[in-house]
């Protein structure tokens, strides 16, 4: 997905991470643009999406979309409060 991206286009990935997640974005980031990590100082279980001046609640990891039933909602809350929230 982060592979078809318009050129310049950013991307930033806030997670905890694990091996295998900087072994394949060390492998991304050699490829294709380069997609920017932040990690975070503690586990957080949902998902959201940042476009813009748009974010987005997602019901499911971006490896199970399309699987099955998955909600994508808008949320009333501005991408600054919800980086803000992650400290």
């Amino acid at each position: 997905m982060f592979t078809k991206r318009v050129e310049g286009v950013t991307a930033v990935i806030y997670t905890r991470y694990n091996k295998q997640f900087l072994t394949d974005l060390k492998k991304h980031n050699t490829q294709y643009p380069e997609i920017e990590f932040v990690q975070l100082s503690h586990k957080n279980h949902d998902r959201f999406l940042i476009v813009d001046d748009k974010a987005y609640f997602m019901g499911a990891s971006l490896k199970d979309m399309g699987a099955g039933l998955c909600a994508v909602s808008e949320m009333l809350l501005s991408p600054e409060v919800i980086l803000g929230l992650l400290g």
